[in-house]
């Protein structure tokens, strides 16, 4: 059941969080799709995405090893939460999708080392990942284990990839009528239900000084 619960959780991080349209490869996605050149930017979405699957697995991992150990971790990453959901829900409230996408080199057959390439090369990801990992430690939706690495790795790789080809699908029935006000109100109202989390980590955090 861990693992279940793990892969969903995972799946669904992989999928929400790769929805904003301003990170690199999802400005390469969209300048591909509006050239017509949907293979590539099919190849794009998915090497970024196996490289969000080892970024995923490897902070899983290192958390369960390393922290999940110590007593102190569960308020620390409560007050983690707080930070990060609060951050990123006040970003996302105030999201708008990117006016003009600018055509670049991953118009390639090397499009899935492209994509792989640069969120491989994107420290940033690691940080996201761990602050997703202490949120759900912080939860304890489940027990944390470092097997439940791998699992977790492979459904949030599996999320990002769905969301990336369910994008190219999306603009390639609709092209450029694809209503961008309403993807815009989409991605606000998970702002707000990023905020509600934060309130629900800093009620636990209060309670446990």
């Amino acid at each position: 059941m861990s693992t279940l619960i793990t892969s969903l959780v995972a799946f669904g991080f992989g999928f929400i969080g790769s929805i904003p349209l301003t990170g690199p490869i999802a400005v390469m996605v969209l300048s591909l799709c509006v050239q017509k050149r949907f293979g590539a930017a099919i190849r794009v979405g998915l090497g970024a995405a196996l490289a969000e699957a080892l970024y995923a697995a490897v902070a899983f991992w290192g958390f369960t090893t390393l922290l999940a150990d110590r007593p102190a971790i569960l308020p620390i990453s409560h007050a983690l939460s707080v930070l990060v959901l609060t951050l990123l829900g006040v970003y996302f409230i105030r999201w708008k999708p990117v006016d003009e996408v600018t055509p670049d080199e991953s118009r390639s057959v090397m499009g899935f080392l492209i994509g792989f390439s640069i969120s491989a090369l994107n420290p940033t990801l690691l940080a996201t990942w761990s602050a997703a990992v202490a949120a759900l430690y912080a939860r304890q939706l489940f027990d944390f284990s470092g097997v439940l690495a791998l699992p977790f790795g492979v459904a949030a790789g599996a999320g990002v990839a769905c969301w990336e080809l369910l994008l190219v699908w999306l603009l390639r029935r609709y092209e450029s009528h694809l209503p961008r006000s309403a993807l815009t109100r989409a991605v606000q109202v998970m702002g707000l239900l990023l905020i509600a989390g934060a309130v629900l980590a800093g009620r636990d955090f209060i309670r446990e000084l």
